[in-house]
């Protein structure tokens, strides 16, 4: 993979991020809704994008184009996905934990769209630019964060730890972080760095989710589902996903005193009463790589 020094909104990570809020869009417009993102489409509607993202799901006989069939059918799947973190945050909020941090946050809009005790910190850390968008449109639709939120603008192969407890992390309190479709993005010596940064800034009684591509390693000598995956989405994937092997998160998680636990995509959906056969085709293939969600809790001593 070729590293992203530099990208905005509509190249390399930014434009999945906005492919992302479309899909938060298409699923809050679903009768089985599993999330509700009231302000997902103001993204996507304040930039022009080279990929006209579908932002709601098409009535019974319209007619869909190939790529527009793909993303309808992943935002299935990011439905689930989404769902699931919510539910992480929710469970450690009732758990205690008042400090979360979306690390590569994004689009993500979970600080207007969830219920919030009012004690909550929520911290976005994402890129500059991505930052600066976000504020932009946020500002334009006069949102209200339920919670106190703050935006770290650091790139995360810097210092970001410094930015982030320069802008009120407490390092001596339990967090729950949140890195929501980062890890398929990040060299094998980065993920490694990252979770390590993490554990070190985590007290007794954090938690982390996070999603990982099964096959990432077999990738490496077989290209050919990044290609397809790029050619039906119009998103240069093979680019953007990293190939390289790697130690599992997990391995190093129960090697540094987190309790995991794992399961795949799927299990997650039928849990939703989510089935994601491709609603075109009937047909079980997916349009997203094979994916594993991690949730973890550091042992209190």
């Amino acid at each position: 993979m070729m590293e992203q020094h530099t990208w905005d909104i509509v190249t390399g990570p930014g434009i999945t991020a906005l492919g992302l809020a479309a899909a938060r869009t298409v699923e809050s417009s679903m009768p089985d809704a599993l999330i509700d993102d009231p302000l997902g489409a103001a993204f996507v509607h304040a930039v022009e994008s080279p990929i006209a993202f579908p932002s709601r799901w098409p009535a019974e006989g319209e007619p869909v184009t190939d790529q527009q069939a793909l993303h309808l059918h992943g935002s299935r799947y990011i439905g689930v996905r989404s769902r699931f973190y919510d539910d992480v945050v929710r469970d450690a909020l009732r758990g205690g934990v008042r400090q979360i941090v979306l690390l590569a946050a994004g689009l993500d809009t979970r600080a207007f769209r969830l219920d919030w005790p009012a004690d909550v910190t929520l911290y976005e850390v994402d890129q500059p630019q991505m930052i600066d968008f976000k504020e932009d449109v946020l500002r334009g639709e006069q949102a209200q964060p339920g919670c106190r939120r703050i935006a770290v603008g650091t790139d995360l192969r810097e210092d970001w730890r410094a930015a982030l407890t320069t802008a009120g992390f407490t390092r001596s309190v339990p967090a729950a972080w949140v890195a929501e479709g980062l890890l398929a993005y990040l060299p094998a010596d980065a993920e490694e760095r990252l979770l390590r940064q993490i554990h070190q800034l985590s007290a007794p009684g954090s938690r982390i989710a996070l999603d990982r591509i099964a096959q990432v390693n077999r990738l490496t000598s077989d290209a050919a589902p990044l290609d397809q995956l790029s050619s039906r989405s119009g998103i240069e994937m093979k680019s953007l996903i990293n190939t390289e092997a790697r130690q599992q998160p997990a391995e190093w998680l129960r090697l540094n005193g987190w309790t995991v636990r794992e399961e795949d995509v799927t299990t997650v959906a039928h849990r939703y009463g989510r089935d994601l056969t491709d609603p075109f085709t009937r047909q079980s293939t997916s349009p997203w790589l094979d994916t594993r969600l991690l949730t973890a809790e550091l042992a209190r001593p």
